[in-house]
């Protein structure tokens, strides 16, 4: 991307604000994120958020899997029997999305809840936390969507028609596309 793509600008706020300021939700009950020990401009960044908790491993995690057990080490504590995937890089997170999946979440607790839009899966996914301790097993190959893979009875989708739910900022590309879609709730 040329520059660190969280801290880019989109809209009247950065990636990163959009994100965590979209989980200002009844049902979310804290927001961890997990920042790399030398990224003192995303800590700084994220240093507002009151009901931000950042994390900061003494070193940078090799893949998102890793990632996701230092966070939920962290969040033991605090999570009421599951807990929200989203990647950093999906800044789009609609209220109405998160309602839709949160519904199906407790209608069905022990799930793996996944929005899909147009035949495809995104995010934010809810995993439940008796699935925790199989994070760990995974193959070292594989990534988290071993579990969705390996517990296909488990995996509740949910239908969204909003296309936000696949909105991922990997390429510049992405985040023209991103610009083009962009309809905040509230920017």
């Amino acid at each position: 991307m040329g520059q660190p793509k969280l801290l880019m600008q989109l809209g009247n706020q950065r990636v990163i604000d959009h994100l965590v300021t979209s989980l200002v939700h009844p049902a979310v009950e804290r927001v961890l994120v997990l920042v790399r020990p030398d990224d003192d401009e995303l800590q700084a960044a994220l240093r507002p958020y009151s009901h931000v908790d950042v994390i900061t491993p003494p070193d940078s995690p090799a893949e998102m899997r890793e990632s996701v057990s230092l966070l939920l080490k962290a969040c033991e504590r605090h999570h009421g029997g599951g807990w929200m995937l989203i990647p950093a890089d999906s800044p789009w997170i609609e209220h109405r999305v998160l309602d839709r999946l949160i519904v199906a979440w407790r209608e069905t607790p022990v799930n793996i809840v996944v929005p899909v839009h147009d035949g495809r899966r995104g995010h934010p996914t809810i995993f439940p936390a008796s699935l925790n301790s199989e994070i760990e097993l995974i193959p070292p190959d594989r990534g988290l969507n071993y579990l969705l893979h390996s517990r296909p009875e488990r995996v509740v989708e949910v239908k969204c028609p909003e296309v936000s739910v696949l909105c991922d900022l990997d390429t510049p590309e992405d985040f023209e596309r991103l610009k083009q879609m962009w309809k905040p709730e509230s920017d």
